[in-house]
């Protein structure tokens, strides 16, 4: 945050003052809680932790996701989450096109999703979990009575009655997890993604893991994911099929097969036709702009190993507890800075340039041969651990379902 939000904190100080909280979660349970998230999947993904957290702590107390309205598959099912409210606010995310200052105050003051917020008589407690000026000021005007935010960040935390500090070291998913400490919660669950998935979306998954004809016995699984979110931050097309078809060849060398599934949303179309030229093998296979949300988790699931670029797709990896490969390279050539804000314990990794260049060309990546070294690495590493070669059945069979608990195909988690 910048001189300029740093101007804002005062005012917003001041009108937080004519709206004392007269409220103390920390000895009364809020009669309900809104989680304000209305930013990108990968940011939704990694806050689900938090409404667990928020559960132990107050077993009784409503708890409410504020998103926005293309976020809503990643909370949908969640046992921990009571209502869904939608708020396509227009900031701090890749949906919404219009975001400059004027359109986060017209949208606060006069959008009818916050209109009827304000019918809601308040709220008890929000978190922001971004935390800044505009979703301070959405909590204010939504009669949000006790405050959470973030200080460092963009800004808002003056006006609140509690706030964690942002710091580059700590991951997402963790800090949000702190925020819900600062409400007495102490019961935590890991710092992972939460995704819940019905028997339908796994059987519609088995049903396009087996869109090609079998071969003698069941292959290995690899979802990819196309692009990433930012085109300087996606491993180029040729690149990608070239690593697919290396892939391909060395396990056939070791009487393995591999199936490919490419997965991303209907602007991915040309790139996912242009990956599966590259690669030039038949059991490349694209489902790209095919599929919902919820059929993209549920593949994931039962993939043997996930290979992506810092997208969504990596989060929902780690939801399942997948074997990971994430590409980095462009913008985010630091491996150790991404993974410290965005990464997870293995079986998750990532790749990066050996020497990182600033920039987007062919040196700020990783080479094909290291990301098809990591690849195999991962699905040894499944093949090891699955003993049975009729892992995906088995996997799903053993996912846990019990409304307590995340899916956890790994045993315990990971910490």
């Amino acid at each position: 945050m910048g001189w300029k939000g740093a101007l804002l904190e005062m005012p917003l100080w001041a009108v937080s003052q004519f709206r004392p909280s007269g409220f103390d979660p920390v000895r009364q349970a809020p009669r309900e809680i809104l989680v304000l998230r209305p930013n990108d999947f990968g940011d939704l993904l990694t806050t689900t932790p938090v409404f667990e957290a928020l559960r132990r702590r107050f077993p009784t107390t409503r708890l409410i996701a504020g998103i926005g309205g293309w976020g809503r598959a990643v909370v949908e099912n969640n046992p921990f989450v009571d209502e869904i409210i939608q708020i396509d606010a227009p900031w701090n995310n890749k949906v919404v096109r219009n975001q400059s200052l004027t359109d986060g105050l017209r949208y606060i003051w006069g959008a009818t999703q916050v209109a009827a917020l304000r019918k809601r008589n308040g709220f008890d407690v929000g978190i922001d979990v971004l935390g800044s000026h505009m979703g301070l000021m959405l909590m204010l005007r939504a009669g949000v009575r006790y405050r959470v935010g973030v200080r460092g960040y963009r800004g808002g935390w003056s006006a609140c009655q509690a706030h964690i500090p942002f710091k580059l070291d700590v991951h997402v998913a963790r800090a949000a997890l702190r925020q819900a400490e600062l409400l007495g919660a102490t019961d935590l669950p890991e710092a992972r993604p939460q995704l819940y998935l019905t028997d339908a979306e796994r059987a519609q998954a088995t049903e396009l893991w087996q869109g090609t004809p079998r071969p003698s016995r069941k292959p290995l699984r690899l979802l990819v994911g196309c692009a990433a979110g930012l085109p300087d931050k996606t491993w180029s097309a040729q690149a990608l099929g070239t690593a697919l078809r290396e892939l391909a060849l060395t396990l056939a060398g070791k009487q393995e097969d591999l199936e490919i599934l490419i997965v991303g949303s209907a602007a991915d179309e040309p790139r996912a036709t242009q990956i599966a030229a590259a690669s030039g093998i038949a059991r490349v296979r694209s489902v790209v702009g095919q599929t919902s949300l919820r059929s993209t988790f549920a593949l994931a699931e039962q993939a043997d190993a996930v290979l992506t670029n810092s997208s969504m797709l990596l989060h929902v990896a780690a939801a399942f507890h997948r074997p990971t490969v994430a590409v980095l390279g462009g913008s985010l050539a630091d491996t150790q800075a991404h993974d410290a804000l965005w990464g997870y314990p293995p079986p998750y990794r990532s790749v990066g340039p050996t020497m990182p260049v600033a920039g987007t060309g062919a040196a700020s990546w990783p080479t094909v041969h290291q990301v098809v070294e990591a690849v195999l690495n991962a699905l040894e590493l499944r093949i090891s651990e699955s003993g049975a070669r009729d892992w995906p059945q088995r996997d799903a069979a053993h996912a846990v379902k019990s409304p307590s608990a995340p899916l956890a195909l790994f045993g315990s988690p990971q910490t």
